[in-house]
């Protein structure tokens, strides 16, 4: 019996190295004869593709060329643009808007004599009234007043107003009350820049919103090359016109608020303004451009939390426009612009 010099383990006769170890076993090791495979330069050449022209171009150049032509495509444009704006879209804050609010309005009037022994006051305040959508591209009333009651009793004056007048001496107080209850829907008229008519097309009896009016002065010579130059490219297409006025001031003017209201100039020269001061402005060029242009005037919410209900509060003034926007079928329709709250055309029901 044969052991391993290395580590003792039991050598068989046939083994050529330790089966523990693995140390060769002197006199017993295995000759190995190297072989060589000699390949022709024939065999060598066929073995090997031939390489392409692109085959010479870097990889990642190749990645960018194409990433680039999809990026380029027209497709690929559209898919980014309206990317963009889904992401616009989810980063803007937003607020429900129900079709239909129902408010209950009160407001209190106290007349006292800050000096003096005795004086004659008068009030006027505009009636709430229902509001047709006749005129909004529909027939129902988007406005409906319910339970008007006033005290003391009201009368009407020339311009169908509510009036309260009479004599105060300096101890006495008078309170008038109006309370009534209001039914508003959301204006949205199904009008698009195709269904536009053209300036042209504006049916007459709306001179009168046309001319120069208080501080609403289309005939400055201002105002008509901004009117011309809002108008260029538009073929006279009304909305397409409005569209482009109310783009102009959202994009130059900053919102201040103000406490009386600033000419049309004195909006352009300082490029601030509140809501009645770009109502203003965006009439002004409006009439200057042909377009029966003009303000209304009303109370709005300045606190709104409508994620449990509708809870509204901080109520205050606020202005907007009317417009004439003649139809292609021959219809008109007056529309709502707010360019201070961005809405154009439409309108939420907190009115």
């Amino acid at each position: 019996m044969k052991l391993c010099d290395y580590c003792g383990f039991v050598i068989k006769d046939n083994d050529s190295k330790c089966f523990n170890c693995s140390m060769a076993v002197p006199g017993r090791e295995v000759s190995v004869t190297k072989t060589s495979t000699s390949i022709s330069k024939k065999n060598v050449s066929q073995s090997i593709p031939r390489r392409s022209i692109f085959s010479y171009i870097p990889k990642k150049f190749l990645a960018l060329l194409i990433v680039g032509g999809l990026l380029a495509s027209p497709q690929t444009q559209l898919l980014f643009d309206e990317g963009l704006d889904y992401w616009e879209q989810m980063n803007t804050s937003y607020y429900t808007i129900p079709e239909e609010i129902v408010i209950h309005y009160i407001r209190n009037f106290e007349v006292y004599l800050k000096e003096g022994d005795k004086a004659e006051y008068s009030l006027t305040i505009s009636m709430p009234k229902n509001r047709s959508v006749e005129t909004q591209s529909g027939l129902e009333d988007w406005q409906i007043i319910d339970g008007l009651q006033t005290t003391p009793a009201y009368s009407l004056n020339p311009e169908g107003r509510m009036l309260w007048k009479d004599n105060l001496t300096s101890d006495e107080r008078h309170t008038i009350t109006i309370e009534y209850t209001a039914i508003i829907d959301i204006i949205r008229p199904e009008i698009k820049m195709a269904d536009s008519g053209l300036v042209e097309d504006i049916p007459e009896g709306f001179d009168e919103y046309l001319v120069d009016e208080w501080l609403i002065e289309p005939s400055n010579e201002e105002i008509q090359i901004l009117a011309d130059q809002l108008s260029n490219g538009t073929g006279g297409n009304v909305i397409h016109i409005l569209k482009n006025i109310f783009d102009y001031i959202e994009e130059n003017y900053k919102y201040q608020k103000a406490s009386v209201p600033k000419s049309c100039l004195d909006t352009i020269v300082g490029k601030v303004g509140d809501c009645d001061d770009f109502s203003i402005l965006f009439s002004s060029i409006a009439r200057a451009a042909g377009i029966p242009t003009w303000l209304e005037f009303g109370i709005i919410p300045g606190y709104m939390e409508t994620q449990n209900g509708c809870d509204l509060g901080d109520w205050g003034g606020h202005a907007w426009v009317n417009a004439v926007v003649p139809h292609k079928d021959g219809s008109v329709t007056i529309v709502n612009i707010d360019i201070a709250n961005s809405y154009f055309l439409w309108f939420p029901p907190y009115r």
